[in-house]
């Protein structure tokens, strides 16, 4: 009998005992391609930022460079974004420890949405503004400015105090909700008692604006908050 021939059966037992945990690593191990980690953070993003369908939070991912190709981890790739980041543009850092350790950085841009109301057509100063005039549209929040319209009806009827052009946004700021000389109903409400009169604006004033308002009954200047188009309510 060879004096190897003892040791072959633990031979065989080892090489089959280091080939499965050579297959068991290999399993366990995935690769990810350029594509695949650019989805990711973005999924991880939404979850962090808890962002939904209905959200008015968009992610814009810059997407990874193809040519660097599929990247291979032991374990999920890790995700995180600097503490003391700028809530608008960042970076996400996307790392693995095993079987090779790399890291990776991918820009990020959240931007704020918010409904607005535009002009689809060039309006001149005074002209009354109408339903087939105005959209909705999404802009960022960071352009927006002044006194938003969230709603179309809001505003029909009302006047232009400036020129606007095809496509702005279109602020109540833009506008006279009731105009000098116009014919406006006073709404009263007062104990429980709710009762309307007519009257005679004697200045332009937008949604919250106080104004005078002169009642053709009684001839009385009142002070009224503008609460609608050729509305206003008595301010006790």
């Amino acid at each position: 009998m060879n004096k190897y021939d003892k040791f072959y059966p633990v031979f065989v037992i080892l090489l089959f005992f280091l080939s499965n945990l050579s297959l068991a690593a290999q399993a366990d191990t995935r690769q990810y391609s350029p594509e695949q980690l650019t989805d990711m953070t973005e999924i991880w993003l939404k979850q962090e930022l808890n962002i939904t369908l209905d959200s008015n939070i968009k992610i814009e991912v810059v997407p990874l460079d193809s040519r660097i190709g599929d990247k291979i981890c032991t374990e999920a790739p890790e995700f995180s974004q600097p503490q003391n980041s700028n809530s608008r543009q960042f970076t996400v850092n996307i790392s693995c420890s095993q079987p090779g350790s790399w890291q990776l950085y991918l820009p990020v841009k959240v931007t704020e949405m918010v409904e607005t109301v535009t002009v689809r057509q060039n309006i001149a100063t005074g002209t009354v503004i109408t339903a087939d005039m105005l959209q909705k549209e999404a802009k960022e929040r960071r352009f927006v400015r002044g006194n938003l319209v969230s709603d179309p009806r809001q505003i029909v009827g009302a006047r232009s105090k400036r020129s606007l052009s095809n496509g702005q946004l279109i602020t109540m700021q833009d506008l006279c909700l009731v105009c000098r000389g116009d014919v406006v109903t006073i709404l009263v409400d007062n104990s429980g008692l709710s009762v309307s009169a007519s009257g005679i604006a004697e200045q332009d004033g937008t949604l919250g604006d106080t104004i005078t308002v002169q009642n053709q009954q009684s001839g009385r200047k009142i002070q009224t908050e503008v609460v609608a188009v050729n509305q206003v309510r008595v301010k006790f």
